[in-house]
């Protein structure tokens, strides 16, 4: 059985290592030559820093893993997937930019044996067409196919880029759906926040920003049985403006989208508000899955913030500018 006990005490544990609000206000208003912690240091390769980063989640979450098996087991090694999926999406744009192997293979994420991508021979394809059809043949084989049939279809990018996030999701929504009730209404409020932004953050873009139709930016969401499900989906890819959609939105999106005119700060908001609902999460009395849940995103919001500072800093952007950024 289980040790709850012990996943409870590490995730205490782990909670408490997460930068506070006053710590990355200190990042960023703290001078690159003061001091020697890593996160101050802009000489080093952002490549690195990230990677270290990663590295660090990385233990954490095979910590944290080790103990579980079967459905909760299998989501949560599913959702670390997606670091082979923002490696995979690197390894296609750099194919579409003509980016030799080598200069491809500097910008991706080292994953070690978590990873089920066979980068190597992705590497060596010679376009599109024949990354996808390698891939066919590694644990990724649906999305790869569903992501090649859009691709022949336009040859966009960006239809691409839809398609292979689109099928990755829709794999952890089924996931989701296995798991017993009890731990499906522990993860509940979480994940129909995140998958309720993804699907408006990708409406709005597609509908507004690509100009795509109805029926195409439909077609690229994702189903789900949260509050943004089908019907309110097919209502709201008919509607003609960013403005239109943010007003038929049900609460509690409405009022706290209210006054947004954009789809940034729409993104900054629904943000700031799975971030508040994971730090909720985590303060829960007993062990539930959604506490491991809620750490992992926690802490990959952290490393995106971390992230965005450093790079502000090096662009010597203003501290306004920065801070907007790094809200996301």
């Amino acid at each position: 059985m289980i040790d709850y006990a012990y996943l409870n005490a590490r995730i205490s544990i782990f909670a408490g290592r997460l930068l506070s609000e006053t710590r990355l206000t200190e990042l960023l208003n703290q001078p690159s030559s003061q001091g020697e912690d890593l996160l101050n240091d802009t000489t080093i390769d952002q490549n690195l820093i990230e990677q270290a980063w990663l590295m660090r989640m990385l233990a954490d979450f095979q910590v944290l893993v080790r103990p579980l098996s079967g459905a909760p087991r299998e989501l949560l090694m599913y959702w670390f997937h997606k670091w082979d999926i923002a490696n995979l999406k690197t390894i296609v744009r750099g194919k579409i930019a003509g980016l030799k192997a080598e200069a491809i293979s500097a910008q991706l994420l080292e994953l070690g044996q978590l990873s089920a991508l066979p980068i190597e021979q992705l590497l060596r394809t010679e376009d599109i067409g024949e990354l996808l059809r390698r891939l066919e043949k590694s644990p990724y084989g649906n999305i790869a196919r569903q992501a090649r049939h859009l691709f022949e279809k336009d040859h966009q990018l960006y239809s691409l880029d839809a398609a292979i996030d689109r099928h990755y999701l829709l794999g952890f929504v089924q996931r989701i759906r296995v798991l017993d009730s009890k731990q499906r209404q522990h993860l509940s409020s979480l994940v129909s926040i995140m998958m309720d932004r993804f699907n408006l953050l990708w409406l709005l873009r597609y509908r507004f920003a690509y100009n795509l139709s109805a029926a195409e930016t439909y077609y690229l969401l994702v189903p789900t049985p949260y509050l943004l499900n089908r019907n309110r989906l097919q209502r709201l890819v008919e509607l003609n403006s960013l403005e239109e959609v943010l007003a038929h939105l049900p609460e509690p999106f409405y009022s706290l989208l209210l006054e947004t005119d954009n789809t940034f700060s729409v993104d900054q908001r629904l943000t700031m508000k799975m971030q508040q609902l994971a730090e909720l999460t985590l303060k829960l009395q007993s062990f539930t899955l959604a506490k491991v849940f809620a750490y992992i995103l926690l802490r990959e919001m952290e490393m995106r913030r971390v992230m965005a500072i450093l790079k502000g800093k090096n662009l010597n952007l203003n501290k306004n500018i920065i801070l907007s950024a790094a809200s996301r």
